[in-house]
Parts: structure tokens; sequence; C-alpha cells
């Protein structure tokens, strides 16, 4: 949901038997398409398709991938959550009530009681800290959302207080994240648990929480086969309501128009990586149904500011060139036929700090003459090449990131810039993000939490991607974010987030294009899914009829 989560934003009845069979299958032309990895089930077991390549862990100290984020919303419970489309208050999940003092930076928890994880394990304070201090001490890609952590004490069995080294005002919405999920400390330090601080060495559980969760959510993690199928079952003692469904099965199906035809023929319940065109043409199909929502979501250009990656790009008025050279309508009344909504940069449009009228002061239009004018100020009339990497075949949000990156490669070469497109396995170019070494990338962050520092934190210099991007050098710029994280004062908070964004669009190392809507297609028979713009892949409350 987030250094780059590969950011947005997931069952047994008895006599079920799940075969795994290979089809081949028509993609919407009519063309024989690939070989598809596909579980068939009866009852209630709730296939769900998506492309399930960039995961790279399914344990809350490690993952930072959009995958895992998505499926383990699922099986890990975390002491606060959000409801529905509300993303403005978080409410309890396992913990009943706080409360906030030691000016701003104490948080003290109450437990829900008879809470038993799917071991049959009671779940106590003892849990929660050993799940946020390990959290804390693997010191893994995820490990800022919790950085600013300075103790995790158990007051009695049922009350966890937390002490922040500093005021954090985007901490309880933080919490609401997976990473945040408690784990059953008794069966994972049985499996190499460790959470002292140094549990970046000597912890050994990744491999089992890759394989089985520890938690105390509606299902649990039984069976992760990379690329091709996450299995999750009903966890026998979940605290809350029963679910209705015995059992989950995220198949991996990296092709759009493969999960467009599987979801239409009923071989597979929900499909997470339809396109906006897929999803119009399916409008008036009445096997299935076409969910679309709000998101916290942003689409976006990063453009390393190293000279080393890019000499070029490492040039304030290049990268100023290059925002004036898209064509930003073009993108969402053409290519997303005007579905979604363009944001200045990387704060998403009616957050804290982002209202729509301040959004709209900032936003620029396309020119040509003026990116054509920078980009002779900086040195480079003639253009010069650059590399543009993205996932290929991505959708996200229903945006299709092969037509997107054409459209910029077009866009570009009208000013001269030559893009060498380079579409990419997600997880390829995951890995080649966060070695600092890709030049330019079209890519996506989904929402964290729903606060401004998940956006202001991680892209100002010191944080997670302005890092990946080399973005380092207005250490101004991360003062303010912090400023605003660490004062309970809105109107203080608006005021930063505003200085934050037009400094960003003065620098522009981000290029925000367009802040999509979701899109979930179910088949008719599902029932009882509720959208969530900060949780939408949480299928707990789903029936099939």
């Amino acid at each position: 949901m987030g250094t780059q989560r590969g950011n947005t934003v997931p069952l047994r009845v008895a006599g079920v038997v799940l075969a795994m069979t290979a089809l081949t299958v028509a993609n919407a032309g009519g063309r024989p398409g690939l070989p598809v990895a596909q579980v068939r089930a009866a009852g209630q077991t709730l296939l769900v398709a998506r492309d399930i390549s960039d995961a790279k862990s399914l344990d809350p100290g490690h993952f930072y991938e959009y995958t895992s984020e998505a499926v383990s919303t699922n099986f890990y419970d975390t002491l606060v959550t959000y409801r529905g489309n509300d993303s403005t208050h978080a409410v309890s999940d396992l913990a009943t009530s706080w409360s906030v003092g030691g000016a701003g930076k104490v948080y003290t928890f109450h437990l829900r009681h008879g809470v038993r994880f799917a071991s049959g394990n009671s779940m106590t304070a003892a849990d929660v800290v050993f799940s946020y201090r390990r959290f804390l001490y693997l010191k893994d890609s995820p490990s800022f959302l919790i950085a600013g952590v300075s103790n995790i004490q158990a007051v009695d069995p049922y009350t966890v207080k937390i002490t922040l080294s500093a005021p954090d005002d985007s901490f309880l919405a933080a919490l609401a994240d997976n990473n945040f999920g408690v784990l059953d400390s008794k069966l994972v330090i049985a499996h190499g648990g460790d959470d002292s601080p140094n549990a970046a060495t000597k912890d050994k559980a990744q491999s089992f929480l890759d394989s089985q969760s520890a938690g105390t959510a509606a299902f649990q993690l039984t069976n992760w086969t990379r690329n091709v199928q996450i299995v999750l079952k009903r966890n026998p003692y979940y605290w809350g309501a029963k679910p209705a469904l015995d059992q989950i099965t995220f198949t991996g199906v990296s092709d759009i128009a493969t999960q467009r035809l599987l979801v239409q023929k009923g071989s597979v319940d929900v499909a997470l990586n339809i396109n906006l065109q897929q999803a119009q043409a399916m409008a008036h199909d009445p096997n299935v149904q076409v969910v679309t929502g709000n998101t916290l979501d942003l689409s976006y250009i990063g453009m390393n500011t190293s000279a080393q990656v890019s000499k070029p790009l490492s040039n304030k008025l290049v990268r100023q060139a290059i925002r004036y050279a898209i064509d930003y309508d073009g993108i969402l009344k053409g290519l997303l036929k005007g579905v979604g909504t363009r944001p200045n940069g990387m704060i998403p449009v009616g957050m804290l700090g982002n209202e729509p009228a301040f959004n709209n002061s900032l936003l620029i239009q396309q020119n040509i003459q003026k990116a054509k004018a920078l980009l002779k100020q900086a040195g480079y009339a003639n253009g010069f090449p650059v590399t543009l990497s993205y996932v290929v075949k991505d959708v996200f949000d229903g945006i299709g990131y092969d037509p997107l990156a054409a459209k910029v490669q077009n866009d570009l070469a009208r000013v001269g810039i030559k893009v060498t497109l380079a579409p990419q396995n997600g997880a390829v170019l995951l890995s080649s993000i966060r070695s600092k070494k890709v030049q330019m990338v079209l890519y996506k962050w989904t929402v964290d939490y729903p606060d401004p520092n998940d956006y202001a934190g991680p892209f100002s210099p010191g944080g997670g991607v302005a890092k990946a991007f080399n973005y380092t050098f207005d250490t101004n710029l991360t003062n303010l974010a912090n400023q605003a994280d660490s004062t309970p004062d809105t109107a203080k908070r608006v005021a930063i987030y505003h200085t934050i964004q037009k400094t960003w669009l003065d620098e522009s190392p981000w290029i925000g294009l367009v802040q999509p809507q979701n899109i979930i297609v179910l088949g008719s028979n599902i029932k009882g899914y509720v959208y969530s713009p900060v949780l939408p892949y949480n299928f707990r409350t789903v029936t099939k009829q």
C-alpha cells in the first residue's frame, strides 16, 4: 500500500475436494490463451483470480508487496481497523478501547478478551508485545511503519502500552496496516521467531510464516505455491462472526483477458485485475457484478535524481519539462474515459492537506512549448534518451500500464525525449527499484494507512521511496514531513502539507498521474462483499449463493 509496496489494499466444507488442473482458455478475442493453473472446488470456497507474482513473503514482519498486503487482510487482525467507506475513523479490532497521553507519545490499548489464535492458543498482551518488537527489530522494508516506537509494554494480560520517541498523529491509523498483524508468539517462537534487538539476524520464522499464518483472523493461511496459488482456510477459533466461506483460494492468473473469461464463465468467483475497458464491456453481463470504488491509491511517474543513474534527470529543469510534456487530459479523459481523479502530486485528493480546491489550484496542463524551453535551458534542446520501466500487463485499479506507458512515450517524444519502454515482471522491477538503479518508472502506490504521512514520509528525502530514487537533497522537506506528523493541530498539519506539495512540484521527482477507482468483478452469486478504500480485499463477510 506503500519503499514500494509491490501501498492499494481478501475456506473448507466437509467433503470438498480441491483439484489442481491446467486449463487452457481463449482470451477475449477468441484466440487460444496460456495454460492457467486453476483450482476447481464446490461449496463455500471462494476462488479469486489475481496476478500474485509480486509476492515475496507472507510474514507481516517482512512483506511489503501488493499481493501480500491484499491477501493478509483475511488472516491477520490488528489492534484497530477501518470499516466500509470510512477512511477517517479507526475502529476497534483486537483492541476494544484506547487512550493517548504523554503529550501524544503514549498509546494505551485495552485488548479484547476470549480471542484465540488459529492454533487454539489464547491471545494476550504478551503476543502484541512480541509481534511489535519482532516487527521493529527485523528492520525489513515495512519497518518504517513502526520505527517511531521506543517501548512496548504489557501492563497486564489485556493492556498494552506503546511509547513513541516523538508525538505521531498518524500512529493510530498506521496500526490498521496488516504489517501490525498480531502473531501467536508461542507458535512463532517454536518455529524460530525472535523479538530481541538482534532479530534481523536471529529470527528464523519467516519460512514458517510464508507457509502458515499465526493470526487470530477469520481465515488462516495453509498453503502458498509461488505464482500458482495462496490457500486460506477458515479459522475454527475465530472470535468474531463465523464466516460463511470455508476457504479462499487466490489463484495466480496474470493475463487480464483470461481473468475476464474465467469470472464470466463462473470458473472463478472474483477477478481483481480487470481493466476499465473490460469492466465497461461487462457492465450488462448478468453473470457478474462490477464493483467500483474510490481509492486512496496513486499512479505516478518517478524519476531518479542521481546523475550516475541519469544525468539529464538529475537536472530539476528536465524533470519540470517532463511534467509539462505529459498530456494529462489525454490520460484521464481518453485512456481512462474520465474515471478517476487527477492529483497534483503524491497526496490523494480529498485527504487532509490536499483538499479539492487546493489540489486543483496546483494542477498544470500540457504545454509543449514550455517543456521545450525548459529542456533548452537545461542544455538538452535536442532531447535525450531515457528508459521507462513498468510492470508488464499490469492492471492497477482498472488502469492498464502497457497503454499508459505507450502514451507517456508518445507524449515525451513530442519534446525530443526518446523513451525506451522496459516492461518487466513485478518482482523483478521491485528489486530494481530498491537497488536505486531505475531511471524512470511508471508505478503505483497503495495506501498503507489513511493519513497524509503515509505519502509525505516515504516520498520526502529520507523516506523509503525517496531513497530508492536518490531523492535526498532537500532535508528541509524531511523536517517538514516530521513536523506535520508530530503535531495534533489540524490547521498546522494542513499548512505543512501544502508546502510539501509545492516543493514536490518545483523539484518534480514525482508526477502524479491519476488517483484511480478500484474495479472488483464478482460472480452474480457472490453476496455480502463490502468495498473499503483502505481494505478492499477483505472477503470475510462474503457468501456464495
